[in-house]
């Protein structure tokens, strides 16, 4: 009983294992959604200047919003779903590997401030949203699978 009240605990804040599939569609459609619009960049501003005197929504920052929401959810998803067998040593691999995280991000932002100044280090501190959680989805699988091989032999 209290085996099972400690693992309730410990993961009741991640989302089911099976939320991770839909979770990496939202992180490819992101990416694609970011392609285009890289892509297209030149097209969509052209299109955009001769429109804003109409008084249509912009259609590039709602695109740009979408890449946003696209690949914040998918991340927040994918970091955050519980795996097939949630043990206490995974709970305590996941635990390791946001601080880990934590710390290396403001290790970086440290960097950029001291390094970059102006727009620069607006814009970096803009892709700091994403920074945490690619820090802690590649450590925490790195050390899942280091853990997973040691298992195996």
């Amino acid at each position: 009983m209290v085996n099972q009240t400690l693992q309730i605990v410990k993961t009741r804040f991640l989302f089911p294992h099976h939320w991770r599939k839909g979770a990496i569609i939202l992180i490819f459609l992101g990416i694609i959604l970011a392609i285009v619009l890289i892509c297209f960049y030149k097209q969509f501003t052209a299109w955009q200047t001769e429109r804003s005197n109409s008084g249509l929504l912009d259609l590039e920052g709602i695109v740009e919003s979408a890449v946003l929401l696209l690949l914040i959810c998918g991340l927040l998803l994918f970091a955050f779903t519980k795996e097939e067998v949630e043990d206490e040593h995974l709970v305590q691999l996941r635990l390791d590997s946001l601080q880990w995280a934590v710390y290396s991000n403001y290790g970086l932002v440290i960097i950029s401030i001291l390094i970059l100044n102006g727009s620069d280090l607006i814009t970096v501190l803009g892709a700091n949203v994403f920074t945490p959680l690619v820090i802690f989805i590649l450590r925490f699988r790195w050390v899942v699978y280091q853990s997973n091989s040691l298992l195996e032999k």
